[in-house]
């Protein structure tokens, strides 16, 4: 199999059709197909189909094409490295974040890196729980920072997940809800919710509800995005959990509230994902010794005693 058979597969896939990809790729178009035909002949499967919206891949095709895209992902890490090896600053790096280690470690650790890497590009994307695994496999990320719940307990043995810190949670609603003074999850049984994260990442929750002997909650709207989800409460009856971070973040505008519960949602803890089975590239290994570092210290991770005034002043009130 030839590194151009890989690529020229990958183009028709992403072109849709064979006319296409050809003009792309500069080759003419009896020259991709051969170079199909071969791919297929040697695979010994059919990779691609015609239908009326053009060139699909079939169901070994889709399966070739996650490891296309690993393969080529690889090599060009590769040249990079070399590159960054010979003494190259001008290096690629994708991360991708949960919104709490984005609001906190992530800041912090990317001002480092920049004073090392001023040269390099570094694309930050927000992950759910559920797409850290892929992505990384798909080689679409270098690292991740995500929690640890659910799915992601037992990464397996393609990948590595190495605690960081715990991060707590906290339960918004929008300024004037009826529930802005809940002090139990018992007054919560009735409301209604945001999901945020994917339905991978709600298990805090139910347990929460299931603990204290609540129905399950009802949740509306599906949120993947948490700078939708402050708009999203602000401007409706719906609750949200939400890392601590944003909640700081969000609710000194007035327009959010965090809820003066007595009862607590448990931390989660915040890992570092990488793939065990292929080496970070060394503005990679650089980029996860300063996110250990920033862990170490405790910034980013540790609401300040300013932002839990409100909270603890409404909790000794009660008192």
């Amino acid at each position: 199999m030839r590194l151009n058979h890989i690529r020229d597969f990958i183009a028709v896939v992403e072109a849709g059709s064979f006319r296409a990809a050809a003009r792309g790729l500069t080759l003419s178009q009896p020259a991709l197909t051969k170079s199909i035909r071969q791919l297929e002949t040697e695979l010994g499967a059919v990779l691609l189909a015609r239908s009326v919206r053009g060139i699909r891949p079939t169901e070994f095709g889709h399966a070739f094409l996650a490891r296309a895209r690993a393969v080529t992902v690889e090599l060009q890490r590769a040249r990079e490295e070399i590159d960054q090896l010979r003494g190259g600053r001008a290096a690629r790096l994708s991360v991708g974040s949960a919104p709490g280690p984005a609001l906190g470690l992530l800041p912090v650790a990317l001002a480092r890196l920049r004073r090392r890497w001023h040269e390099a590009t570094v694309c930050v994307t927000d992950v759910s729980p559920s797409e850290v695994m892929p992505a990384l496999r798909e080689g679409r990320l270098d690292v991740a920072l995500s929690v640890r719940i659910g799915p992601l307990a037992e990464p397996g043995a393609d990948f590595l997940a190495e605690p960081l810190h715990k991060n707590e949670a906290r339960i918004v609603a929008r300024h004037g809800h009826p529930l802005a003074g809940a002090h139990s999850f018992a007054e919560l049984a009735e409301a209604e919710w945001v999901r945020t994260g994917g339905t991978d990442n709600t298990s805090l929750l139910p347990a929460a509800f299931h603990d204290a002997g609540i129905e399950p909650p009802r949740y509306r709207i599906e949120c993947r995005s948490f700078f939708a989800l402050a708009e999203i409460v602000a401007q409706s009856d719906l609750l949200a959990v939400v890392p601590w971070q944003l909640a700081a973040r969000e609710t000194p505008g007035g327009r959010i509230v965090e809820l003066p519960l007595s009862d607590s949602l448990p931390a989660r803890e915040i890992c570092l994902f990488t793939r065990a089975d292929v080496p970070l590239t060394p503005i990679a290994r650089e980029f996860v010794d300063m996110l250990r570092a920033v862990a170490r210290t405790g910034r980013g991770s540790v609401r300040t005693a300013l932002n839990r005034r409100p909270v603890e002043g409404a909790r000794a009130q009660r008192a």
